[in-house]
C-alpha cells in the first residue's frame, strides 16, 4: 500500500512521540483509543515497542505492513516494532491494548531462550482454544496495571507479561513467520536501537555503532531522521536518559551511584546531562516522581 505522506511514528497513537518513558508498559481497553479517534486510526508505526490487540467483541479491516485483511473477535494481533498498521474497527468494539518496550521484550527472549519469540514477530491469530485462560492474564495484567501499589507492581507485569508470551508460543500458528516485513532502513534502525539496549552505558560514538551495522554514519543519522525524525546521537541519549528515569524512580542508589552505573565518569557531567534533557537535576525529578506518585523520595 502506498501512503502520499510519511508514515508518523509515535509511541501511542494519537499522542505526539513523548520519546522514550520510563514505563515497560502501557495497558488500556481497546475501546477508548477507538472511540476517540471515531473508530478509525490511520497507518502509524511504534519504535521502541511491539503492541499486542486482543480483539473480544467486534470486528475491524486492518492493513499490516501493506497486507488488508478482516479481523473478527475473537482474534488476538500482534504488531511487531516499526511495522506500519492502520485499523477501521466496528463501533461494538471491545478488547484490550497492550504496549510492551524493547527492554522488557528482550528479558522476555533471555527467559525463553529466543531469539525472536511471538510477542515480537507480526502475527495475526484466532483464538479458539484456551481463550478463557489467555483473558484471565489479559484481566490480571489490566488489574496489576491499574490498581497495583507501586513497589511491587513493576515485578508482578514484568511475570505476566512472561506468561502471556509463554501462552503465545504455545497457541500461536506453528507456521509463524517472525521475519517482519520492513524495509532495509527499518532493518538497520532496529539493529541500531539493539545495540543500543545493549551497549547504552559504555558511550560508544555513533561512528561505531554504525561501523558494527555495516553502514556509514551520516547513513545512520538519515534512516533515524527518516524513520522517527531524531539523529542517532538523540536515540542514544534517550536509551540512557530512560535507564536514568528508571533507576531514579524504581531504586534507592543515590545519584552519584546511578551516574557511574550509567558509564558517567563524574556525577556532576550526568547531571548536567540529565538536566539538559529534562529541565530538571536527577534529586528535582526523583523528589516530583515521589510527590506524584504519594511516596517518599528514594536515595538521593
Amino acid at each position: 500500500m502506498k501512503h502520499q505522506n510519511p508514515i508518523p511514528t509515535v509511541h501511542l497513537y494519537g499522542q505526539k512521540d513523548p520519546g522514550v518513558t520510563p514505563d515497560l508498559l502501557h495497558c488500556e481497553p481497546l475501546i477508548i483509543r477507538s472511540r476517540e479517534h471515531k473508530f478509525k486510526i490511520k497507518p502509524h508505526r511504534h519504535h521502541g515497542l511491539s503492541q499486542i490487540f486482543y480483539l473480544k467483541r467486534g470486528h475491524g479491516e486492518a492493513n499490516i505492513d501493506g497486507d488488508p485483511t478482516t479481523v473478527k473477535a475473537p482474534c488476538l494481533i500482534v504488531i511487531g516494532e516499526m511495522c506500519i498498521h492502520d485499523f477501521i474497527w466496528s463501533s461494538d468494539v471491545a478488547g484490550t491494548v497492550l504496549s510492551v518496550a524493547n527492554p522488557l521484550l528482550e528479558s522476555i527472549e533471555k527467559a525463553l531462550i529466543k531469539e525472536q519469540p511471538v510477542i515480537r514477530a507480526t502475527v495475526i491469530m484466532t483464538v479458539r482454544r484456551e481463550q478463557s485462560q489467555l483473558e484471565s492474564i489479559l484481566d490480571l495484567i489490566h488489574s496489576e496495571y491499574n490498581h497495583a501499589p507501586a513497589d511491587s507492581r513493576a515485578l508482578v507485569l514484568s511475570s505476566l507479561i512472561q506468561l502471556l508470551a509463554i501462552w503465545l508460543e504455545r497457541n500461536a500458528p506453528a507456521k509463524v513467520n517472525t521475519a517482519s516485513q520492513q524495509s532495509r532502513s527499518a532493518e538497520y534502525f532496529n539493529q541500531f536501537i539493539s545495540l543500543i539496549n545493549r551497549d547504552f552505558n559504555s558511550h560508544r560514538k555513533v561512528e561505531s555503532y554504525a561501523c558494527e551495522l555495516g553502514i556509514t554514519a551520516p547513513y545512520l543519522n538519515s534512516v533515524c531522521q527518516q524513520l522517527v525524525e531524531k539523529s542517532a546521537l538523540q536515540m542514544v541519549h534517550e536509551r540512557v536518559l530512560l535507564e536514568a528515569k528508571r533507576s531514579l524512580i524504581y531504586t534507592v542508589q543515590n545519584i552519584s551511584e546511578i551516574a557511574y552505573g550509567l558509564g558517567f565518569t563524574d556525577p556532576a557531567y550526568f547531571t548536567r546531562f540529565f538536566r539538559r534533557l529534562t529541565g530538571l537535576s536527577p534529586k528535582q525529578f526523583r523528589e516530583k516522581q515521589a510527590a506524584d506518585n504519594g511516596i517518599r523520595p528514594a536515595g538521593s
